[in-house]
């Protein structure tokens, strides 16, 4: 029989073991809680920092239903507020990086900002001092004329409340101010970039075209103004149109106005409001939105842009006909029955086992050779136009000359910028039927690796192309042949320093470049062609700033005369007049402007033996030409 002793001390031990026991089993308890613990948090870091963002697109079912549905699909993926980034962690790792990078946070830029009146007895005919890319097909400009009165449309700064449209009497040294008008916007809006006027056969009717933000809408809109000119003295506006997007450029022909503006949507638009994803057209107030079939928008849109075309009667300004372009640029060339407009865009491509990028350009025609406009067809060459003057329409063909190029883009994983490689630029021309918009014949490449296209100048058969490799301001000017389309061939100047921003058609036979020499001054070159070469016959140098905008420039070809305003440190700012008398071109006469004129909007021309020089101010300057009287 066992001692009492032993029976406390076996009781003793069973009480030890038990509460060993639950000590380990509390202790695995605790490691159990915090292997969960631990485990929720990874789960909730991952959700945290891995779960994707959202892709940002609206719930637009409630509108399939609508006429404009396929086009709201793509509106809905363009406009989307898609993150930067796609997960929380790449947006830590990309914050990070953005301050190693920039040595700090790169705060996003403020975007903010988008019965008959009779003729007064010394009105006089229309004179047009616009030297117009096509014959019979006017531009707008800040300047027009007639025979006894100019007119200059002036605006405050490039977000204006008001604009003003001057008149002046063409008198020589008597010659003044005799009229002006304030245009005032809408109410909640303002004028915005440079307007731009017409002025009618008769000397009587005055149209203005002028970008305007409207604050209540937050939209742009192109606003079409008519005034009564026929006493200049006393100008009075008559009537209103608008079209959506802001102003791009216009043309005067057969009695219509073609308008062509730029309209862009903005980020997750409210689709139930049309003036916020719709191109529209009318009065104010009243603007209607163009039918569904009359906006085309191609697969794979990459902007959520239109190009918007619209024709008016240009006596009242009734509208004819508009349609529109998604995903369209800027550039648009206008000729005598057609307006072409471009859709510049980039293909994958593999070459030697690595991807590269080409752009290439869409052209669409819409014809008003008619009533109303028509989409009539549209073709596809490899390379980047340019500007208006690198199209030309010539008998049944559309010839176009392009920057052509391939160029490699390297993207990371936590920066959605892709970085630019390398390019081989160079310079190519097509020629484009119109009966089926096929390409029918074509000169590739034909400029030295690594040259940009710069200026272009169609002459009939012949066509101008100068080229550049601007870091290097090295400046070839090429005279292509087109008269047999199957033999197509060509001449240069070869390297010549500097380069030409402009090409023009001028005295004698001869071709006008205005643009940079060798040092980024002024050069205003003359060339000729000799045989099978094309030839610098000679130049005028200046280091002094100016104009690239063309319509600044004054063009007479009748007397041999280009001017233009200019800019220099020590000699401030100027008019200067160029004289080519068939061997030398030289500065023959100056007029001194005031320094803070802008020059992009100085205006000129010549009248009975005088020069007439208008500032952006509105301040006439007139000035004899003694040798010309």
């Amino acid at each position: 029989m066992r001692t009492n002793d032993e029976r406390m001390r076996d009781i003793k031990q069973r009480a030890e073991q038990k509460n060993r026991a639950l000590a380990r089993s509390k202790s695995r308890n605790r490691l159990l809680i915090i292997a969960a613990a631990i485990a929720a948090f990874v789960v909730a870091v991952n959700l945290i920092l891995f779960i994707p963002y959202g892709s940002g697109l609206q719930d637009i079912s409630p509108y399939k239903n609508s006429p404009y549905f396929p086009l709201m699909q793509q509106l809905n993926e363009l406009t989307a507020k898609k993150p930067k980034y796609k997960n929380n962690f790449q947006a830590m790792v990309g914050f990070f990086s953005d301050i190693g990078k920039k040595g700090g946070i790169d705060f996003p830029a403020d975007n903010s900002g988008s019965g008959e009146s009779p003729s007064s007895p010394g009105q006089g005919s229309y004179e047009e001092v616009t030297d117009n890319q096509e014959q019979g097909v006017i531009e707008g400009d800040l300047f027009k004329r007639t025979s006894t009165h100019l007119f200059y449309i002036s605006h405050q700064n490039a977000y204006s409340d008001s604009l003003t449209l001057h008149s002046y009497t063409i008198a020589g040294g008597e010659s003044a101010e005799c009229g002006s008008l304030e245009i005032s916007p809408e109410e909640g809006s303002y004028y915005s970039g440079s307007p731009e006027m017409f002025l009618s056969d008769d000397g009587r009717t005055v149209t203005v075209f002028t970008s305007t933000y409207n604050w209540q809408s937050g939209g742009t809109y192109t606003a079409i103004i008519e005034v009564d000119a026929s006493d200049p003295a006393n100008l009075k506006e008559t009537g209103r149109k608008y079209v959506s997007g802001r102003y791009v450029t216009a043309r005067s022909a057969g009695g219509d106005f073609l308008v062509i503006t730029n309209f862009s949507v903005r980020s997750a638009p409210d689709f139930s409001d049309e003036n916020q994803y719709l191109p529209q057209a009318g009065e104010w107030g009243e603007l209607e939105s163009l039918p569904a079939g009359d906006i085309y928008f191609p697969d794979g849109a990459a902007a959520a842009r239109y190009t918007v075309i619209c024709r008016l009667d240009g006596d009242g300004l009734e509208i004819e006909g508009a349609t529109a372009f998604l995903s369209f640029s800027q550039q648009a060339y206008v000729s005598q029955n057609n307006i072409y407009v471009t859709r510049g865009y980039k293909t994958k491509t593999e070459v030697y086992g690595r991807e590269v990028y080409q752009r290439r350009t869409q052209v669409s025609c819409v014809s008003y050779a008619g009533e109303g406009l028509e989409i009539a067809g549209s073709a596809d060459v490899a390379g980047e136009v340019l500007n208006q003057y690198s199209m030309d329409e010539y008998d049944d063909s559309l010839r176009i000359v392009t920057t052509t190029d391939m160029y490699e883009l390297r993207s990371y994983d936590y920066d959605i910028q892709n970085t630019y490689v390398a390019s081989d630029d160079s310079a190519s021309l097509y020629v484009i039927g119109l009966d089926d918009f096929a390409i029918k014949a074509g000169l590739e490449n034909f400029a030295p690796a690594g040259e940009e296209v710069t200026s272009v100048r169609f002459e009939d058969e012949i066509v101008w192309v100068c080229t550049a490799r601007v870091i290097e301001l090295a400046d070839p000017v090429f005279r292509i042949d087109l008269s047999d389309l199957e033999n197509i061939t060509y001449t240069d100047t070869g390297t010549i320093d500097g380069y030409s921003t402009s090409l023009v058609d001028f005295a004698s036979g001869t071709l006008l470049g205005i643009g940079y020499g060798d040092h980024m001054q002024l050069k205003v070159e003359i060339y000729v062609q000799e045989g099978e070469s094309v030839v610098s016959l000679c130049s005028y140098e200046a280091d002094v700033s100016f104009s690239e905008v063309y319509k600044a420039y004054l063009i007479d070809r009748e007397n041999g005369l280009v001017g233009l305003h200019v800019t220099s440190y020590l000699e401030g700012g100027r008019y200067i007049l160029l004289h080519f008398d068939g061997t030398a071109i030289n500065e023959v006469q100056t007029v001194a402007i005031a320094d803070d004129d802008d020059y992009d909007y100085t205006r000129a021309t010549i009248a009975e033996g005088w020069l007439y020089v208008i500032t952006e101010s509105g301040e006439l300057h007139a000035q004899a030409v003694p040798w010309l009287a």
